[in-house]
């Protein structure tokens, strides 16, 4: 087995940081695009279910199939950066979209549509964990923060930009139009980061040599999901995560299923409410700085229960306007809440980033699976009562955050001299 550099990243014999500008914005642009193919079912829900010649309720198991699938890969994916590398990774998961999104396009109908969203949702996997592990080792320490909050907040913008853009498309060229146009921009996608990514040149994010057997390779994989997940803070931070884009998905297909009060079911209508949220997106990033003096921990608490009060206030019927505004709210708060949770999980990983921030977005997917789920189960009974329901879970996920915190002072009171404090206290 042939042996990795043995620099480090920072040392004297490391090239530079990477350009943060041209970085950042690369990885971002992609990750609307990568992050967007949860969403973009959303809007033509009826024209899938006239197609395909079923309800629009069986219609939202398109966006969970591909939520499940997606948070599942990155189990494999986070740990396979690890060992392969960053660029290889997240440029050749790239290209197998292109060929799964095509599928997708071609499906016939409710199985082989599903079937195939499975298989997107696999290949997308490759992305986010890689991408987020990139930016933690490749950006200069003082540009961090604002990078990993730019890549959260592009994930959570691609909620409604992929909305925006796939209604429109959809619109004038029907649904098939939205896989086959993202087919065609993943390919320049990994061409764009081919160019702009650097090569490996350290010990952690240096290609590793594939050799080994099978117990090899499931030990690179899975005994690093133990340890992290044996540590009480991590666990508990983790289930909070199920909540912050359960919440937002969860919300945009209520509005999808169950128009609030005052929003017409039109087209032009749910456009508007959804192009509404945008600004936030631009707003969390540019705050960032700020935002970062405050414990990552205290961010998240404060921002998942600012989401759960702004869902709930929505509830109350006042009119289009009023549910922009608070829809406005709970957007912002939840692209707060979201770097927040994987700086409060990084902190605790130690050398285990790529599996650390693996289990984080697995944790965010399942969540945006189960979203859509819980919305349909309760839009029956109108939008408020779909509004109230995300309530209750976002203040279920700042209840984990807050019991995580607790965990952290009982273990460090707790633990033997010099054994597991730091790690307790850390972040």
């Amino acid at each position: 087995m042939s042996s990795p550099p043995t620099t480090e990243p920072g040392s004297a014999t490391e090239p530079g940081w990477a350009p943060t500008g041209r970085t950042v914005a690369a990885v971002c642009a992609v990750g609307i695009l990568v992050v967007g193919q949860l969403y973009v079912v959303l809007p033509v829900l009826n024209r899938l279910a006239a197609d395909w010649d079923t309800s629009k309720s069986a219609a939202t198991w398109t966006t969970t199939a591909f939520g499940l699938a997606y948070g599942a890969g990155f189990l494999v994916t986070g740990p396979l950066s690890d060992r392969w590398g960053r660029r290889p990774v997240i440029v050749g998961g790239l290209l197998a979209t292109v060929v799964s999104s095509l599928l997708v396009a071609a499906a016939p109908g409710l199985v082989t549509g599903l079937s195939a969203r499975i298989l997107q949702g696999l290949t997308a996997s490759f992305f986010a964990p890689a991408a987020f592990a990139y930016l933690a080792e490749r950006i200069a320490p003082d540009r961090r923060i604002f990078a990993l909050t730019c890549l959260t907040s592009s994930f959570l913008g691609a909620g409604v930009v992929a909305q925006v853009l796939a209604q429109l498309v959809g619109n004038a060229w029907g649904w098939h139009a939205i896989f086959v146009a993202g087919a065609v921009v993943f390919a320049l996608s990994a061409v764009l980061l081919r160019v702009v990514l650097q090569p490996p040149n350290s010990v952690r994010d240096a290609a590793v040599t594939t050799e080994g057997g099978f117990a090899d390779v499931a030990r690179t994989v899975f005994v690093p999901f133990v340890i992290l997940l044996r540590q009480s803070r991590l666990a508990l931070l983790y289930l909070s995560c199920l909540a912050i884009l359960g919440s937002f998905v969860g919300i945009y297909t209520g509005i999808q299923l169950a128009p609030p009060d005052g929003v017409g079911s039109g087209n032009a209508a749910l456009l508007a409410l959804r192009a509404s949220a945008i600004p936030a997106m631009v707003a969390v990033p540019l705050l960032a700085g700020r935002l970062g003096v405050i414990a990552p921990a205290a961010r998240l608490i404060t921002a998942l229960a600012a989401a759960a009060a702004a869902a709930a206030i929505t509830a109350v019927p006042l009119g289009g306007v009023w549910v922009a505004m608070w829809l406005f709210v709970f957007v912002t708060a939840i692209a707060v809440a979201a770097p927040a949770a994987v700086q409060a999980i990084a902190a605790q990983a130690g050398e285990a980033r790529g599996t650390a921030t693996a289990l984080y977005t697995f944790a965010l997917f399942v969540g945006a699976s189960a979203g859509p789920q819980l919305a349909n189960l309760v839009s029956r009974h109108g939008y408020s009562a779909v509004a109230l329901t995300i309530a209750a879970l976002a203040a279920l996920g700042a209840a984990l955050a807050v019991a995580s915190t607790r965990v952290v002072v009982r273990e460090a009171a707790t633990a033997p001299s010099g054994v597991g404090v730091g790690e307790a206290t850390a972040g």
